[in-house]
């Protein structure tokens, strides 16, 4: 592994960062204060890849009450779009400014950039592929604990497999039940214009 530290801009870092995404092979991290619908669209088709590839894509970012008011309504499509995509959005509160970007906790990308927002603004990110110093960072920012949180609470909000199987069996016994129920009232009518 290359312990080397190099340094990109807002033109230079985009398709070297998606190129690595699409590489990964259990999960993106994106700590991105702010976010827009501009950006949302930029990543769709990228993001859409990794949910095929079953890579966990997790976002952390500003709750929408702490944007300012005119764009809320910005981000709260931006959030749909990386919802629909089965991203895991974690909103931290107090104003977070933190820009970091992890990649299967190996890479990691830092620097001045709303990697979820930027649009024209000059910035700079650095990609370093040192695990200690990666480890730093994600224990720094307490990641494991709150990927770990969030992950619980979405399993605790989402059917389990238990309940969906039990739900689809319960549909079964239902429709077996009106075509039974159907069938000998078809029966008994044919036997009352028989007697009748």
């Amino acid at each position: 592994m290359n312990n080397q530290t190099t340094i990109y801009n807002e033109k230079t870092f985009y398709p070297t960062f998606i190129d690595e995404m699409l590489k990964a092979e259990k999960e993106v991290v994106i700590y991105s204060p702010f976010i827009s619908r501009f950006r949302a669209n930029f990543f769709k088709k990228a993001m859409t890849k990794l949910d095929k590839k079953g890579v966990k894509l997790i976002i952390f970012t500003r709750p929408v009450n702490e944007h300012e008011e005119y764009i809320r309504e910005e981000v709260k499509a931006a959030l749909k779009v990386y919802e629909d995509l089965g991203a895991i959005i974690i909103f931290l509160e107090g104003s977070i400014h933190e820009k970091v970007a992890i990649i299967d906790r190996q890479i990691l990308w830092t620097g001045s950039m709303n990697i979820l927002s930027q649009r024209s603004s000059k910035e700079f990110m650095t990609r370093t592929e040192d695990q200690e110093f990666t480890n730093q960072v994600i224990s720094h920012l307490k990641l494991v604990d709150k990927i770990s949180s969030a992950r619980a609470k979405q399993r605790r909000h989402s059917p389990s497999a238990t309940s969906s199987i039990i739900g689809m069996l319960l549909a079964a016994i239902r429709q077996t039940m009106i075509i039974l129920v159907r069938t000998v009232l078809g029966i008994f009518k044919v036997i009352s214009v028989i007697l009748g």
